[in-house]
């Protein structure tokens, strides 16, 4: 998926609104119908619309009444299925540095669009040269699949094509957050200054917005772009777990409830009930400033463990596993209990856990049968009380044996492949059929991480597909965004990518098509407070499979990871004539003894 960076785009624009200066940067309410233009103008030198990169050479985009959703005019972005870039774009600055914000902007994607992406992108710094270019967000619908998706990190949705959909984004510059909404239906929810994996975290700072035809071969239609700060309003989560929206500080406490913070919507809010014992959670769970219940001095002191004051949690686990409990990083001295009972230690309990200071962590095996567990937070002394995080890490399985991979030719605390984020670029070789296991670490609280970089050539086009299994949920995995030239100046972000989901729920996978040249595959952790450290759940497994893409091991009938006795019992259950079936691997139209060969061929782990 391409990035602006290093493309020839296009110009458009056009805006009516109530900036200081009409071609300014914005920098309070705006917003633009389009209806003021003449008909058929290329928008860009109107309302502050400007070339990308300031480039008079590229395309510009224009003002239409071929399909509007109100009043006479709309704009139509346009793309460039070649892929020589040769696709709309234009640029409208903001100079905003606080405050919430609510972007929002109609879009119509024609119900026969065949082929290709539509959208646009936000950026927290953005220059002419590009030097600082930064992205907080990039919306992307592809037309032919239905989909819409907030890149980097967020899921794919269906989108409804041949209708007008809003596209709204709630910004919180004085949190760093970003919600994204499609017709008021939640869609990512993360960090503003989280767009990019590069080693650049941005700043929380609006600079620039436009909307970009990709590769489509249809025109996209917007209409009705509104950019309005938020009033000091948000969601208010209530004693008995629901949510009040737009709710201010006195309803919400006239209410009972807790309000979630200026600009927090129910919708990317979650509240939580309110028992005799505690608070009823479940794990895995992450539990800060915005559940409202996160400063002990807040609190009582309803259990006895200690004097001081204290909060608890009645927590339920999903599977059989072994989980951290975490306060590392709190403000005060801290003690942490688990009990079989309300107020008990029976358990577990921490004080001052190693590497944390004086505040606490542990790691204890529970059974999902065994529970509820009771946890208490408390300060160690009777004075003790302040802010904390509270973080129930649930631990995947290690990776089983693959005598099929290959060892990522680095030990586990070198740097021996980290690419374009070294002094000196270094880079494993990979080839199409190659799987590699490796090590991806992480320091905590927003320290250094491992990145690992796979140098794939390529004398041909072809279809790659990235698939990536991990011992630590979110690991990402994807491809470095320079086109192939194999330049570290041109990479800027990781795209397209996916990340692993927790124990091995589902791969990470990552298909598209590449043109020859020298390409960068890349796997690491993700940011975060907690440390992965190289001899626990450090592990992950990469496989690039050239062609169309396929199941790399469809002997795995039960996708449980190995090729096994259930599998071979699938295919015995099966047995006959059963076209179409899974259990027909080599799609005879019958389930028989070249399936069972094949599974006894494939016995063990998958690649």
């Amino acid at each position: 998926m391409k990035r602006l960076t290093g493309l020839s785009v296009i110009a458009l624009a056009a805006t009516t609104g109530t900036t200081a200066l009409a071609g300014g940067p914005i920098t309070t309410d705006w917003s633009d119908g389009f209806d003021t233009y003449e008909l058929g103008v290329d928008i860009v030198g109107i309302g502050g619309w400007e070339h990308w990169a300031d480039d008079p050479e590229s395309f510009g985009a224009r003002v239409t009444d071929a399909t509007v959703r109100s009043g006479p005019q709309a704009l139509v972005v346009t793309g460039d299925p070649s892929g020589a870039g040769d696709n709309d774009a234009p640029l409208r600055q903001f100079a905003i540095t606080e405050g919430i914000w609510d972007l929002a902007i109609w879009q119509f994607i024609p119900e026969d669009a065949s082929f290709g992406r539509n959208g646009f992108i936000l950026l927290n710094q953005y220059d002419h040269g590009c030097t600082t270019c930064n992205w907080s967000a990039q919306i992307v619908v592809d037309a032919a699949a239905g989909t819409i998706e907030s890149q980097f990190k967020g899921e794919i949705h269906p989108y409804p094509v041949g209708q007008w959909n809003q596209i709204r984004l709630r910004i919180n510059l004085d949190s760093d957050h970003v919600d994204v909404f499609l017709n008021d239906e939640i869609i990512d929810s993360r960090l503003w200054t989280d767009g990019n994996f590069l080693g650049n975290p941005g700043i929380t700072e609006l600079a620039a917005m436009t909307p970009f035809g990709w590769d489509a071969d249809f025109n996209g239609y917007y209409d009705d772009m509104t950019f309005e700060r938020v009033p000091p309003i948000g969601g208010c989560c209530l004693p008995d777990g629901t949510c009040l929206d737009d709710a201010g500080t006195d309803d919400c406490e006239t209410a009972g409830g807790v309000f979630a913070g200026f600009g927090s919507s129910c919708a990317a809010v979650t509240c939580y009930e309110l028992s005799a014992d505690g608070w009823l959670v479940e794990a895995p769970l992450v539990w800060d400033a915005v559940t409202g219940h996160a400063d002990t001095c807040d609190e009582t002191g309803d259990c006895d463990l200690s004097s001081s004051n204290d909060i608890q949690w009645v927590v339920t686990v999903p599977r059989d596993r072994e989980y951290i409990f975490s306060v590392c990083g709190a403000a005060f001295d801290t003690v942490l209990a688990l009990g079989s009972t309300p107020c008990t230690d029976d358990i577990a309990v921490s004080d001052d856990a190693l590497g944390c200071g004086t505040a606490s962590e542990f790691r204890v095996e529970l059974t999902a049968d065994g529970g509820p567990y009771y946890l208490t937070l408390e300060g160690f002394g009777g004075g003790d009380c302040g802010e904390f995080t509270l973080q129930i890490i649930e631990l995947c399985p290690l990776l089983s044996d693959n005598p099929k991979a290959l060892d990522e030719p680095e030990p586990c605390g070198d740097d021996e492949n980290g690419g374009c984020n070294m002094a000196v670029p270094m880079f494993t070789a990979i080839e199409c059929g190659d799987v590699y296991r490796g090590t991806a670490w992480r320091e905590a609280s927003g320290g250094t991480r491992d990145t690992d970089w796979y140098e794939l050539i390529l004398t041909e086009p072809a279809e790659v597909t990235i698939t990536g299994q991990s011992e630590s949920d979110g690991t990402v995995f994807g491809l470095v965004n320079t086109g192939g030239s194999g330049n570290c100046a041109d990479a800027t972000a990781i795209t397209p990518f996916a990340t692993s989901q927790p124990c091995f729920e589902a791969a990470a996978t990552v298909t598209t098509t590449l043109e020859p040249g020298t390409w960068w595959v890349f796997a690491a952790q993700p940011f975060g407070d907690l440390a992965v450290p190289c001899d626990d759940h450090a592990g992950y497994e990469l496989t690039l499979a050239c062609g169309p893409s396929v199941d790399p091991c469809p002997e795995d009938l039960d996708d449980s990871g190995d090729v096994g006795f259930s599998d071979l019992l699938a295919v015995l259950a099966n047995w006959g004539p059963c076209p179409g079936c899974p259990e027909d691997l080599d799609g005879s139209g019958d389930v028989g003894f070249a399936d069972l060969l094949s599974v006894l061929a494939n016995w063990g782990p998958c690649p």
